[in-house]
């Protein structure tokens, strides 16, 4: 009987580090920049707006993409302006906002190169666009 005490202390010694460690995750600063930067190693799709070229607008939207970063949080998201795209995929997923304008605020998931924009005054309450891609510019110009 004691030995079948110790072996349930252990196992449940075992579970309760591992669900700790799981959920210890936290995505940092630098690794939110280190994120979007992979992402503008392809080439951002975006409209160059008229009297500008591809080259420097893409440059000062990145630079400006980059200094809109924030200390990341884990949010959950609920809502979508068009939910049946990438809603589901969201709410079943680890979720951070990495970075914020105004009420726009860029969204990745933990695991995979994908990112989105959503709206609101809050990161508690945010309304997802509903479109993501591995683009971070292109979904932060929306």
């Amino acid at each position: 009987m004691k030995e079948l005490y110790y072996c349930f202390i252990i196992k449940n010694y075992w579970l309760r580090t591992i669900n700790s460690t799981a959920s210890l995750y936290v995505m940092t600063k630098t690794e939110a920049i280190t994120k979007i930067k992979e992402s503008l190693l392809d080439e951002p799709q975006v409209i160059t707006p008229k009297n500008s070229t591809y080259e420097i607008y893409v440059k000062e939207r990145a630079i400006a993409l980059i200094e809109s970063v924030i200390e990341p949080k884990p949010i959950t998201v609920n809502a979508a302006c068009f939910p049946q795209y990438y809603l589901e995929l969201y709410q079943n997923s680890s979720v951070w906002v990495i970075a914020n304008s105004g009420d726009n605020w860029l969204l990745t998931l933990e695991d995979k190169q994908e990112f989105a924009l959503a709206f609101g005054e809050n990161p508690n309450n945010l309304t997802m666009l509903g479109f993501s891609s591995s683009d971070a510019l292109a979904e932060w110009l929306g």
